[in-house]
């Protein structure tokens, strides 16, 4: 029951970001969306960040789409490049709340006050992101598109690549326009398509 009463505080959570991405998520918004009290909900996540955690350990379950990647009528770089912009957060300048929290969430992964549940939870998401992309690249490979050798790194790249994008996203310093990341993406994929793997 404590996992199933957990899981049905963190979906009302999704539930109201997805509704409106400048929720605060307050505890009483939040309890009333998931049927509980605030007392309840506050026993299964004392505090804010302990909740914004779980929201994001849950969001990196969520699996990277094939989209379009097996149908050959589209143009190869097209469909990658499809399938690694579904990776990266929204293109349109994020609200202060919405920046702060995710500058939230990569200080508690990564900060002096990360905790081992969000580094797990960052360390799961990027094994599985690694896979996908490295996915995409042999399906590409089996249709001729690439080549072969070198999967493996190719795919580390464009996680680097897609990675380093996402970050300048979210902090809002020198944030590239959509033509610098459009370039950026057209330089990584060109290193993909060439007839050998990068060094």
């Amino acid at each position: 029951m404590v996992g199933s009463r957990r899981q049905q505080i963190v979906d009302a959570a999704r539930a109201l970001l997805a509704e409106d991405p400048e929720s605060t998520l307050a505890v009483r918004a939040v309890a009333e969306r998931a049927g509980i009290g605030p007392s309840t909900l506050r026993h299964y996540f004392p505090t804010q960040q302990a909740l914004h955690e779980a929201i994001f350990a849950t969001a990196l379950d969520d699996a990277p789409s094939e989209m379009r990647i097996r149908d050959t009528s589209v143009p190869a770089e097209t469909r990658l490049r499809e399938c690694l912009v579904q990776l990266l957060p929204p293109p349109q300048p994020m609200s202060r709340a919405a920046a702060d929290r995710m500058l939230t969430v990569l200080s508690t992964t990564f900060g002096s006050g990360s905790t081992a549940e969000a580094r797990n939870a960052w360390g799961a998401y990027t094994v599985r992101t690694l896979d996908a992309i490295a996915g995409w690249l042999r399906v590409l490979a089996e249709q001729g598109a690439i080549p072969e050798a070198g999967i493996p790194r190719r795919a580390r790249f464009l996680l680097a690549v897609v990675e380093g994008m996402a970050l300048s996203r979210i902090v809002p310093v020198a944030r590239p326009t959509g033509d610098e990341e459009e370039g950026v993406l057209d330089d990584a994929l060109s290193v993909v398509f060439r007839a050998s793997a990068p060094r």
